[in-house]
């Protein structure tokens, strides 16, 4: 990373002369402060200030009761995703402390407070809501933009993490810190929002003022991936990957987006060599959610082209799902647990059903927020589905599937990513026995077609289910 990450530094001061006064004493957390907005912002550590998690405890350590030192750090737990205040009390006990002191403070940042112990208590749109309130006052709040970014992200709104950015973006200026970022968030915006040229215009400005921008160049393999152009999304992976790997806390998903490529090709053994070399170790060693479920996700479609991929890998991967069982602060997490517990080979119908009961004990609770209506109205369902086709129930996943399938935007996560629940619908409609069924998975794969015109995958699909008609 360059040195800017270290250098000018907002102090208590420059925060205020900016007009984004903060309650602190300690120029040198207000300092600190900065140096874990700059490396969350450009997912890559930072050399001079000993990565953020040094920076983030350093921070802490220079004034323990910085509030907005709390709601950062706080707050990275909560879009991360793999804290639940459901079953961590310490974690609850931290939010309700933060809510409380933040009375004394000024109104910005109450409203982060508010918004980050709403991010946590699973009322994702609630968070966005105080996000643009920050916003709308103050369209320079770094912090602001960032999570209202991953906040619209979590909730599968493409259009709030399109505006959100496009809203304030005229309102900076280049030489601010991490303005260039800002292009990269608002292309992946306008790419999930299907503004393909218009996308790659701004993460080329991006990696224009920072070939480091990793976030750009996701939004690039994104255009690649949605418009088909997989030799050129590779070419363009392969050949950046010395600038985008060292940023660690995306990389194992660009990696994934790499693999993906190959898939479409039909080169197997290429993207099962990137999951072996980089994306399983990488998810074990992070055990962050995103890395996760890149993980599952990349073996399930795997799988269902048809590659044997033993049982180790499937194993592999327990010691980072099974903490996170009982979470539920996302369905999108809940949906890739369930692809890997139920395909363990010793325990895996115990944890499966371990998993079944806790989402149904959570469903039953009646917890507010959006992700426990989103759980109601779909994870369960999905998860009982992803099972079903494991264990070659493709009638009974397609019924628990299909109802639900125009809705799956909701649990979150980007088009490319939630496409591996389309092809397991796909995939269970055609091989259920039941004949509407597969009519109706035709019908899908035509409507994959409108968003994604070019695919090989699907084409040696429909391929294979018109030969095994045939016989």
């Amino acid at each position: 990373m360059g040195s800017w990450c270290a250098e000018n530094l907002y102090d208590v001061q420059a925060w205020r002369d900016h007009g984004l006064e903060m309650t602190a004493s300690s120029n040198e957390a207000a300092k600190l402060f900065d140096g874990v907005l700059r490396q969350l912002v450009s997912w890559i550590d930072c050399e001079q200030l000993g990565g953020i998690e040094k920076t983030s405890n350093n921070m802490l350590a220079a004034e323990p009761d910085f509030l907005m030192g709390k709601v950062l750090t706080l707050g990275m737990h909560a879009i991360g995703t793999g804290h639940s205040v459901h079953k961590d009390k310490e974690y609850e006990q931290k939010l309700a402390d933060m809510l409380e002191q933040s009375r004394k403070c000024t109104s910005r940042e109450r409203k982060h407070a508010l918004a980050v112990n709403y991010f946590a208590q699973g009322e994702m749109q609630s968070a966005c809501i105080e996000w643009e309130k920050i916003l709308a006052e103050h369209p320079n709040d770094l912090l602001a933009v960032k999570f209202a970014h991953d906040g619209y992200f979590f909730l599968g709104d493409c259009y709030g993490k399109r505006d959100s950015v496009e809203r304030v973006i005229h309102k900076w200026k280049p030489e601010m810190p991490c303005y260039s970022y800002l292009h990269g968030m608002l292309a992946f915006g306008l790419e999930e929002s299907g503004q393909y040229d218009s996308a790659r215009k701004h993460a080329e400005t991006a990696l224009e003022m920072n070939r480091q921008d990793c976030w750009a160049t996701h939004a690039i393999a994104h255009c690649n991936e949605m418009e088909g152009k997989y030799k050129e999304g590779l070419n363009f992976m392969e050949s950046t990957v010395g600038d985008w790997s060292p940023c660690w806390m995306l990389a194992c998903h660009n990696f994934w987006h790499t693999a993906l490529y190959y898939i479409e090709q039909a080169d197997y053994e290429s993207a099962l060599s990137i999951y072996d070399r980089e994306i399983c170790d990488r998810s074990k060693a992070t055990g962050m959610m995103l890395d996760m479920v890149d993980a599952a996700s990349l073996l399930l479609r795997l799988e269902m082209e048809g590659v044997n991929l033993g049982h180790e890998r499937w194993k592999a991967l327990k010691c980072v799902v099974e903490p996170h069982i009982d979470d539920h602060t996302l369905t999108f997490n809940d949906a890739h647990i369930a692809m890997v517990l139920s395909r363990l080979e010793d325990d895996s119908e115990d944890l499966v059903d371990k998993h079944a009961s806790s989402i149904n004990n959570f469903v039953k609770a009646q917890y507010r927020g959006d992700n426990a209506h989103i759980t109601r109205d779909l994870g369960e369902a999905i998860c009982e589905a992803i099972v079903d086709h494991k264990n070659r129930r493709f009638e009974a996943a397609f019924d628990k599937m299909y109802p639900i399938w125009s809705q799956v935007y909701r649990i979150g996560g980007s088009h490319a990513q939630r496409d591996v629940f389309t092809q397991v619908l796909i995939h269970s409609g055609l091989n259920s026995p039941n004949y509407v069924h597969k009519q109706r998975a035709i019908d899908i794969i035509e409507e994959r077609r409108k968003m994604k015109p070019n695919s090989p995958l699907i084409d040696r699909l429909l391929e294979k289910h018109k030969k095994t008609e045939h016989h």
